[in-house]
């Protein structure tokens, strides 16, 4: 008995620390998809993707069904080729893991997106992502982009 109470506890402090370096990877995460959209490494965007991941994008349009990363990772290079240029940050990211395999973070955006050959326009968005863990590293499943308005 006093062998499957010492395995509970060490089970419980085991569990905990899993689940908070799991916050700190959905943190990393998040700030992996702005450092990879700001200096247009396509490639790193793309691999924080889950295969049909989709997205309620800014715009308020209908929902995005992604079946191709192949396809994103051209659609978002040829932003970045035609020199499309990004300073995003995120703020007050707020991770919360459901179990050991999902997680929603949520995080404010703010800064400039600037179009080819135009002016800086200023970005101020809610961002919302729904993220999986696929073989040890987490995956956006789900993404809801939204404008803000400030009172």
């Amino acid at each position: 008995m006093k062998a499957l109470t010492t395995l509970l506890v060490i089970g419980m402090f085991t569990t905990a620390v899993a689940m908070a370096d799991d916050v700190d990877d959905v943190r990393a995460a998040v700030q992996k998809y702005f450092d990879s959209l700001n200096s247009g490494d396509v490639d790193a965007w793309v691999q924080l993707f889950a295969e049909g991941h989709t997205t309620f994008a800014g715009g308020g349009g209908l929902l995005e069904a992604n079946t191709s990363l192949e396809e994103q990772r051209r659609i978002r290079q040829a932003g970045v080729d035609s020199g499309l240029a990004r300073n995003l940050q995120a703020r007050h990211i707020e991770v919360q893991i459901y179990g050991n395999l999902t997680a929603v973070a949520t995080n404010y955006v703010v800064g400039n997106l600037t179009p080819a050959g135009g002016s800086p326009q200023q970005i101020l968005r809610r961002r919302t992502a729904v993220l999986i863990k696929q073989g040890g590293q987490w995956k956006i499943v789900h993404r809801h982009i939204s404008s803000l308005t400030l009172p």
